[in-house]
């Protein structure tokens, strides 16, 4: 069945918005881009997959490419590969906005940010930050066709930023937590298995059994604020703020404590003390309903005694049509939630933060911003089933791609995977070594 064709907005609107979307790249400039001989293709509407087309750059962009070169939807391909007939606007909103992705739910639902639900896609396009890489190339060929430089004409780039993020998911250890994890520890025991890894399967047994049984205390928050001392990070951390009785479903998914327990709003306390900006979890079933989301934030916003505007989904449950949208409703400002559960990586192929298009009201949103986020701890030890060195790697990797696109981006570690029982603390400390290196 074909996936169903969802419109796109204008040319015009689409320049405009990628324009703003993009002001990182050109932040205090007018510069008039209507110099810059972009064609525009004649596509009134996408369906999918998503497909990739390799657009060799000209010599004096190649360094804003990977290996010369930038991938770009084949939507946007007015004649064949040639870098002069391609709508890089097109391009960049494209993969920016998700659009392929936006159609695919229309057709069967929302994926619920998994990317393996995606069949048959070009999974190339979250390897890289495509959409900075246009920007950047945008840059750098306005420079070209006036003459000048780009430092002359938008001033010197920004320096990449990393926000550390982190989801209170639990405090301590619940029956719920066990059950879940414990599985999940099993269920890598026969990956590790149909491998033929039997020692790293015997080791996962060991971890499911001790998880499923074991008694340590889940309090890592000193820990985890002494290891993020001095890194000069923005740093976000996302309570669940619900006081409703538990149905089953929310029982086994939804965090367990109490917001309004004395310890908690110690916590938080400390928190605001340090500059630590705190945000809304919202609830597993909140991901297209702002009157939960609105009551959950107003209920957060009266315990921590600060206005509460920002936001990351539990699970990453959402949807291209109703979750920024009931958000935005719910007063909420600014949204992490947008990346795969199973994978690390770009989902827009970016790394902005920007206000994304609103389809239902055919503009951008008003109020609310969002900053993707690239990677969390489970990406590499429950999916990925990383080594040290594996992991190491893979970390710098994702890292130094923000790095070299000048862009922003957040990184998700659960505070309570710092304990022993899920034994990701080395990752954690990798990770904030790795920021300390790159920040230099």
């Amino acid at each position: 069945m074909p996936i169903e064709a969802l419109p796109l907005p204008p040319s015009a609107a689409i320049k405009k918005h990628m324009r703003a979307a993009l002001s990182r790249y050109w932040p205090d400039s007018l510069f008039d881009f209507g110099v810059v001989p972009v064609v525009t293709a004649q596509v009134s509407a996408i369906c999918g997959p998503l497909r990739l087309q390799i657009i060799r750059l000209p010599d004096w962009a190649a360094h804003l490419g990977v290996e010369g070169s930038i991938l770009v939807p084949v939507e946007a391909c007015v004649q064949g590969d040639d870098w002069r007939q391609i709508d890089w606007w097109l391009a960049a909103f494209l993969l920016l906005e998700c659009w392929h992705e936006r159609a695919w739910e229309l057709q069967y639902g929302p994926i619920h940010s998994y990317s393996y639900r995606l069949q048959d896609w070009d999974t190339r396009a979250w390897d890289y930050a495509w959409v900075n890489r246009i920007g950047l190339f945008l840059r750098a060929w306005a420079a070209h066709v006036t003459g000048g430089s780009g430092l002359d004409l938008f001033g010197p780039l920004l320096k990449y930023q990393v926000v550390m993020t982190h989801d209170v998911d639990a405090v301590a250890k619940t029956l719920p937590i066990r059950l879940k994890q414990g599985a999940f520890n099993f269920f890598n025991a026969s990956r590790h298995l149909l491998r033929g890894k039997v020692g790293e399967a015997a080791t996962a047994i060991g971890k499911a059994v001790c998880f499923l049984f074991g008694r340590e205390d889940w309090w890592t928050f000193e820990t985890l604020l002494e290891q993020e001392e001095g890194l000069g990070l923005c740093t976000h951390f996302y309570f669940y703020a619900d006081p409703r009785k538990k149905n089953l479903r929310r029982w086994l998914f939804d965090p367990a404590y109490d917001i309004r327990k004395a310890r908690i709003k110690q916590l938080m306390q400390r928190l605001h003390e340090r500059g630590v900006i705190i945000g809304l979890h919202a609830t597993f079933d909140a991901w297209n309903s702002a009157e939960i989301i609105g009551r959950q934030r107003r209920l957060l916003s009266a315990i921590a005694h600060e206005q509460i505007t920002s936001c990351r989904q539990h699970w990453l449950r959402f949807s291209w049509q109703d979750t920024w949208l009931a958000q935005e409703a719910a007063g909420i400002e600014h949204d992490t939630t947008l990346m795969f559960n199973d994978r690390p990586g770009f989902r827009a192929s970016a790394v902005v933060s920007w206000h994304p298009w609103d389809q239902a009201r055919k503009e951008p949103y008003g109020k609310l911003r969002v900053l993707p986020t690239a990677m969390m701890d489970s990406h590499f030890y429950d999916y990925q089933l990383m080594d040290a060195c594996q992991r190491n790697i893979a970390m710098r990797r994702w890292l130094e791609e923000i790095r070299a696109v000048h862009g922003e981006a957040a990184i998700l570690w659960h505070p309570h995977s710092l304990t022993r029982d899920y034994g990701w603390a080395d990752g954690f400390h990798e990770l904030v070594a790795i920021i300390g290196e790159t920040a230099q």
